[in-house]
């Protein structure tokens, strides 16, 4: 494992959940940004290491969308007063609705999802700079 890498790469879950806490994003915006970072990433990791793209792929990947989750789950008060488009969302919800249980509960969801979508998208890479290159990676 690329730990130089893992670390340098997981840093971006935590800068764009506490963006997000303060309300930085506007609507939409952050689904965006999120694109852009897992590109991003999944083009790096392809680069740095490409016979284990998949496997750092999806660690980043799960380490940045639970970290960012978790930081908005965790700071939940200042998220909805900083997003209300956010908390408009979700008045539509059944009475007992609880919107800090839901970010919370939502926290290994987005990270297995970040981990699958960051993964996949290096291992795609990685082998379509290795074709290039006319090797296939392992």
């Amino acid at each position: 494992m690329n730990w130089r890498l893992l670390l340098s790469l997981s840093i971006f879950g935590p800068v764009i959940g506490a963006l997000t806490v303060l309300g930085v994003f506007p609507r939409g915006v952050d689904r965006i940004v999120w694109f852009v970072v897992v590109a991003a990433c999944a083009f790096m990791v392809a680069k740095k290491e490409p016979q284990r793209a998949l496997k750092h792929g999806a660690v980043i990947g799960f380490i940045n969308g639970a970290v960012s989750t978790l930081i908005q789950a965790l700071w939940v008060e200042s998220l909805a007063a900083n997003n209300p488009w956010m908390v408009e969302a979700m008045a539509d919800q059944p009475a007992g609705f609880d919107f800090e249980f839901f970010v919370f509960m939502l926290v290994p969801f987005i990270g297995v999802a970040g981990g699958a979508m960051t993964g996949l998208l290096a291992m795609l890479i990685a082998r379509a700079l290795a074709g290039r290159r006319g090797a296939q990676p392992q």
